[in-house]
């Protein structure tokens, strides 16, 4: 790929070009992925995997094959359920509060940026880096990129806990407002639902609003990889500024696909395997497969935002049209040679 496709793309060109990378470099970006989620997953497994989990003996398959009958497999969900067991308080301190900051503000920043470079050297046409070099650039600038994700995060946090007050509030006037019906008179079924599509309503307006903050501000990271910005937060406001429609519509095909695709290879796991630790380390792995392709829209559509707001790429595009121009074989003229056909014509030759 080469400058000329530093031009602005829609939707399907963008999730195109991202599977297209995603097959081109399928083994770099699975070794990063790999170096980068193996260790934590096999340990967050290992953390919080059930010795005592009912469906770990077998799989679906193997008790239709020992003669279970369909009751003994879907009636009760039996190879769904869990024994209870007593909560590790030190598993849930350690995962809450030493891994999944580690992942949020280390890991996940690391491999956004492995991608980032990978894609823009792509897209610049220069030489693929190794997964060595990736992962040196990702760690070049690992402080400010931790601390941005933390700010961001944070304000993330901070817009969700606000939107949760808001239903709470609403929650509550509801009861209330329908505590004293009923002693009058009772609530109709049409106000029952009413208040069904109001919260309705409500729910998607909170998944909506939360949506909108969270595309407008998560661009921040590759101005802060790149070293344009040291938080990048106000400059992924600009940015995404005329281009949050498209790029909502963007995430949401994406996530249908791969939840889709997803939730059909951990069916077929469960039922090849189980629910017992090898199939949740299967499982763990399929999703560290997948996560680059995660990653790449995310990658493509900032250098496509990019051009179509900075002019990225133009120029390039321009000095290349330049030495284009310039290559061409041109006749050499003298000065004033253009305006040879305005001379004097000579009458004498032209009587002959």
């Amino acid at each position: 790929m080469q400058n000329a496709s530093l031009r602005p793309m829609g939707i399907g060109r963008i999730l195109d070009r991202s599977f297209q990378l995603y097959r081109k470099h399928f083994v770099t970006l699975t070794m990063i992925m790999l170096i980068l989620y193996g260790p934590f997953n096999l340990l967050v497994q290992l953390l919080t995997y059930q010795e005592t989990a009912v469906s770990t003996s077998s799989s679906i398959l193997d008790q239709i094959r020992s003669g279970a009958s369909m009751q003994d497999l879907f009636g009760s969900g039996a190879f769904m359920q869990n024994k209870q067991t007593p909560i590790d308080v030190g598993k849930v301190l350690l995962l809450l509060l030493v891994l999944i900051p580690i992942m949020i503000l280390g890991l996940m920043p690391a491999s956004i940026t492995s991608v980032l470079h990978l894609v823009k050297a792509s897209l610049f046409g220069e030489e693929t880096p190794g997964v060595g070099v990736l992962l040196r650039k990702s760690f070049r600038r690992f402080w400010p990129l931790a601390g941005s994700t933390f700010l961001d995060a944070l304000i993330m946090f901070g817009i969700y806990i606000g939107l949760a007050i808001i239903i709470v509030i609403f929650v509550i006037v509801f009861a209330i407002g329908g505590n004293l019906s009923s002693s009058v008179g009772g609530l109709g079924g049409g106000a029952v639902v009413l208040s069904i599509i109001f919260f309705v309503i409500l729910g998607l307006g909170a998944i909506f609003t939360f949506s909108y903050f969270f595309i407008r501000w998560c661009y921040y990271l590759p101005f802060v990889a790149l070293d344009e910005e040291s938080i990048g937060l106000g400059r992924s406001w600009k940015l995404t500024r005329k281009s949050f429609w498209r790029l909502f519509l963007m995430y949401f095909v994406l996530t249908l696909i791969l939840y889709l695709f997803l939730a059909v290879i951990d069916l077929i796991i469960v039922a090849i395997f189980g629910l017992g630790l090898g199939g949740q380390l299967l499982q763990s792995l399929i999703s560290i497969l997948v996560t680059p392709l995660w990653v790449l829209p995310y990658a493509v559509s900032f250098f496509d935002l990019k051009v179509r707001n900075e002019g990225l790429g133009l120029e390039s595009l321009i000095e290349s049209t330049i030495q284009t121009s310039s290559s061409e074989p041109t006749e050499e003229l003298e000065p004033f040679d253009t305006f040879e056909d305005l001379r004097p014509i000579d009458l004498d030759k032209k009587n002959d």
